[in-house]
């Protein structure tokens, strides 16, 4: 059983470790950090930092996957507090005063846990003072350094800053001049003989740690499997699809980066998407049902569409089904072509879930392949990162739309490039620029394995019967000249 635990700047690696020995101490969490790390039943997770102003904060439906799934999920202190207070009736333990105050009403505002401070690599050093802490030092000094006017007075003086700029010190400098000036003095004096009181979000640490590692039993709602009924959304599928993975170089490579690689690279994808799609249309029509048991895979693809009558007269694409297609095909295409590609390129699993959700079938039974994939996937990801530490001015979210499309519209030789991203199994525009800022440094670092990518022959959509191989075979790839991947320190 291991226990994870979220954190800084509120506690640090070693501290957490001198309370509970085994845990493996995390950076503060963030979107994606809890579906990357792939707990077990009995494990325990506690969140007490979070990260949602340098980037997107964890989701309440990743918290509640992992609670469906059996692990227990903890709260307390800042960002855990938070969502251990909107969550506690589905299971999440929420911890300390913090929490409480949150789940009482008292505090509402989600700025009240924030903190200005320095990255990983600088320990997460704290710059200003949660607003909760403030609170919780002017409120036990009532009835020995204030009154509650004085300390609703000081905390209103406070809470009117912006929350990098919240501190102890600020306080007295803005108390310094005001009527509240003498009872900012006794205040300072009484944090100097009570320091463990400034921070209630360490405090609420603290007691967590112990609480996890002596096995406390903490109260929390049952876990009423009914409730989660809704939680299977489109959103969590994506992110699931996005974060999870496999481990490779000590880094999560995600199945999507995976087979995004794929899509982006291997010439021979789209005749695997078209394949991989007409097999799934072609499951509605059993071959008994189109007349002829050694009809193609295109015929019978072709009879389930027919079933669902959304095909035109004499098999021909309909006319909302002709806005996947160009001028020039519609031009030169016979009728039955214009269809079959209208239908892959429109096919959804789901309605709203990209037909991406998994690695297909064809490619799953080509390891080579994906070994090949994955490793260009971690390969990207540590070229990334090591241009963002050389230049902190660097960001792969920010690389250029238009460079991506140049890249990949020659590197395709397409006259449409939005057509050519859905023969790809692509949404569109829209993720084409997503993967590939991600895989662009890779690319133009020469050091694709191009041989072995341009080896692989098509995927045959015609006449299949039972002998035939799923796919071509693809030999073991060559991937030495490949950058090692780094890890990403999850």
């Amino acid at each position: 059983m291991a226990t994870h635990v979220f954190a800084g700047p509120t506690i640090d690696a070693d501290d957490i470790r001198r309370i509970v020995p085994d845990a493996v101490p995390h950076p503060p969490v963030r979107h994606g950090d809890l579906l990357r790390l792939r707990p077990g039943p009995a494990d325990t997770v506690l969140i007490l930092d979070g990260l949602f102003f340098q980037a997107p904060a964890v989701r309440h439906k990743e918290i509640l996957h992992l609670v469906r799934e059996g692990v227990r999920v903890v709260g307390a202190s800042s960002m855990g507090a938070l969502r251990a207070a909107e969550l506690h009736p589905y299971g999440v333990v929420g911890v300390g005063q913090v929490f409480q105050w949150y789940a009482d009403g008292t505090v509402v505002a989600d700025d009240e846990v924030a903190v200005a401070h320095l990255d990983t690599d600088d320990g997460h050093a704290q710059l200003s003072d949660a607003l909760v802490s403030i609170r919780y030092g002017l409120l036990s000094a009532i009835g020995e350094a204030l009154d509650q006017d004085e300390a609703d007075g000081l905390l209103a003086l406070v809470r009117d800053l912006p929350f990098p700029r919240r501190s102890w010190s600020a306080l007295w400098r803005l108390a310094e001049h005001g009527g509240l000036a003498a009872a900012a003095r006794r205040m300072r004096g009484w944090l100097d003989a009570h320091p463990d009181q400034r921070d209630v979000k360490r405090l609420d640490a603290v007691r967590a740690l112990h609480l996890v590692h002596d096995g406390t039993p903490v109260d929390a709602a049952p876990v009423d499997v009914a409730r989660y009924a809704t939680l299977d959304t489109v959103y969590l599928a994506d992110w699931r699809w996005e974060n999870e993975g496999t481990e490779l170089g000590g880094r999560v490579v995600t199945d999507y980066h995976a087979l995004g690689f794929l899509r982006l690279f291997l010439p021979a994808y789209p005749s695997l998407h078209r394949r991989a799609t007409l097999d799934a249309i072609a499951r509605d029509a059993a071959p008994e049902d189109s007349g002829d048991a050694g009809a193609t895979l295109v015929e019978r693809a072709l009879e389930a569409a027919r079933a669902r009558r959304v095909l035109g007269s004499d098999d021909g694409p309909t006319t909302g089904m002709r806005e996947w297609l160009s001028a020039e095909e519609q031009a030169s295409l016979l009728d039955r072509e214009l269809a079959v590609r209208a239908l892959v390129r429109s096919f959804r699993t789901e309605p709203g879930v990209r037909t991406g959700h998994r690695v297909p079938s064809l490619l799953a039974a080509q390891p080579a392949l994906l070994r090949l994939a994955r490793t260009c996937a971690a390969a990207a990801g540590a070229l990334n990162e090591t241009a963002m530490r050389r230049n902190s001015g660097f960001q792969v979210e920010h690389i250029r739309h238009d460079l991506v499309e140049t890249f990949f519209r020659d590197r395709w030789d397409c006259p449409d490039l939005e057509i050519a991203c859905w023969d790809r199994g692509l949404t569109g525009l829209a993720q084409l620029h997503e993967l590939g800022r991600y895989f662009l440094l890779l690319a133009r670092s020469g050091k694709l394995p191009e041989e072995t990518l341009n080896a692989v022959p098509g995927w045959p959509d015609g006449h299949r019967t039972p002998g035939d191989p799923a796919g071509p075979s693809v030999p073991a790839p060559a991937t030495t000249a490949l950058p090692g991947p780094a890890t990403n320190g999850r």
